[in-house]
């Protein structure tokens, strides 16, 4: 097969499609946006987005991976042709619902302050798009649409990939909302969310201390004994703590504590010996102030692997799309939620989230494609897609749907995800996401390239589940 040629049959067909169906796509968002439903909780955009794939003919599988609000969908045209997949995502934040206006005001509920909604419309879009042109030209393929809850938080896909739900896979293409349009290689670090629940012995505060041992006597001198690590572990690593539970009342020795930490650094293995540390920690505060400690992994995912193979070839489509481009009217809304935004807040954000450092970083829009690649270096954030990387080839691209310099999670990005400056940039990625998956449908030689190379990244560390095997979803 003529790879080039046939990609010129492929393009004008998807963009035909986007062009009939992008109004449906940007209504979507906005229903997910107003749905707004937080992690495990997402049943109303999770009926909405898989009932949308059921209408075009897609095959449902409902609740995989003991959640009701997962689910895969596929569509098969021919055989034996490769089996492309797309995540969506549809989980809100709690306690950020802002309404749409160019000034906090916050409704009071939840928000989708990452942008989910926007992946959720968008991937599922370019979903049906693969679909329709699989069948338009006859090209033979698999195109999955899994159906993600949870992202923030919950680990959802972890588990999915635990559970061999992406086992069958040939390659996967993804995208993110972002401050930047960018197509980065930066490994995001690997987190474990995990509680200690120290256990001791009630008294009468006043009366009778000293017959008490106190499980928040406990939780305390274990933060203090974290904190003091911190000057021991490479800068690299996150370390966050809060106490989630602390006593009844003040004079009651408290029987029960927990403290909740998320550990992360760069790698896994290094993760894993940050764990080892801190769990010497709790044992040794809970042997100090005799007590007992439960030690809990609530979730966890790896350190991402992202596929170069697969990225260029993203990239190509996408400089072949254009960055989105942001009207007069837009500019001006961002300018306005960007007010306490200072320059120098802008420039800081872009050089260590996007290495980008030019004189448009200081753009409250950016409408440019970032040309660092961030190959060997490492971001401050985690993802539970990172797991999927570790089994098969795994790529995706950042595309700017905010304001620069906003801050991840705040009311600022839950306004954007709402308006035109995010579904300027959600039909962007929802373009460059089909095209990439069509280009593999028929390069059989990229794609064996893009496995070769993820093949090589595990061969000396192979992957295992970050996940206690009887673990399950949604056990805070």
């Amino acid at each position: 097969m003529d790879v080039e040629k046939t990609l010129e049959k492929i393009i004008p067909a998807l963009e035909s499609w986007f062009a009939q169906n992008e109004s449906r796509t940007i209504e979507a968002s906005k229903k997910l946006w107003n749905l707004a439903e937080i992690k495990f909780k997402e049943f109303e955009s999770c009926k909405f987005l898989s009932d949308w794939l059921e209408e075009e003919g897609f095959t449902l599988e409902r609740g995989v991976s003991d959640m009701p609000t997962a689910y895969v969908a596929s569509f098969t045209h021919g055989e034996n042709g490769p089996v492309i997949g797309i995540n969506s995502e549809y989980d809100a934040l709690p306690g950020l619902g802002n309404q749409l206006v160019d000034h906090y005001a916050p409704t009071g509920g939840d928000g989708h302050g990452c942008g989910h909604n926007l992946l959720g419309a968008g991937c599922t879009a370019a979903a049906i798009a693969i679909k329709n042109a699989l069948v338009e030209l006859n090209i033979p393929g698999t195109i999955k649409s899994f159906g993600c809850p949870a992202e923030e938080g919950g680990s959802a896909k972890v588990f999915m990939v635990r559970d061999g739900i992406y086992n069958g896979v040939d390659a996967m293409v993804g995208w993110h909302p972002a401050n930047a349009t960018v197509t980065s290689l930066a490994n995001c670090l690997a987190v474990y969310s995990v509680r200690y629940l120290f256990h001791g012995k009630t008294a009468h505060a006043g009366v009778n201390p000293h017959l008490g041992r106190s499980a928040l006597d406990a939780a305390i001198l274990m933060d203090v004994g974290v904190n003091y690590l911190r000057e021991h572990v490479p800068p690299t690593h996150r370390i966050h703590s809060v106490i989630s539970k602390g006593g009844a009342a003040p004079n009651i020795v408290p029987e029960e504590a927990e403290i909740w930490y998320y550990l992360r650094a760069p790698s896994r293995q290094e993760v894993d010996e940050l764990l080892e540390r801190v769990n010497k920690i709790a044992h040794g505060m809970a042997m100090a102030t005799e007590t007992t400690v439960d030690i809990r992994i609530t979730s966890a995912s790896s350190n991402s692997l992202r596929n170069k193979t697969l990225l260029l070839m993203m990239r190509k489509h996408l400089l072949d799309i254009g960055p989105p481009k942001f009207s007069p009217e837009e500019h001006k809304f961002a300018k306005a939620i960007n007010k306490e935004v200072t320059n120098a807040r802008k420039m800081e954000s872009m050089r260590m989230i996007y290495s980008i450092s030019d004189e448009h970083a200081l753009d409250d829009l950016y409408e440019y494609i970032g040309e660092d690649l961030q190959e060997h270096i490492s971001v401050p954030y985690s993802g539970d897609a990172a797991d999927i990387g570790w089994l098969l080839p795994t790529a995706g691209i950042n595309v700017a749907c905010q304001t620069v310099g906003s801050n991840n999670h705040s009311w600022q990005q839950v306004v954007c995800s709402g308006m035109g400056i995010g579904h300027k940039g959600m039909m962007i990625a929802s373009r460059v996401l089909a095209r990439s998956a069509m280009n593999l449908m028929v390069d059989r030689e990229l794609l064996a390239k893009a496995q070769e190379e993820q093949r090589a990244r595990v061969a000396d560390y192979p992957y295992v589940s970050p996940l206690p095997p009887d673990l399950k979803p949604n056990q805070e």
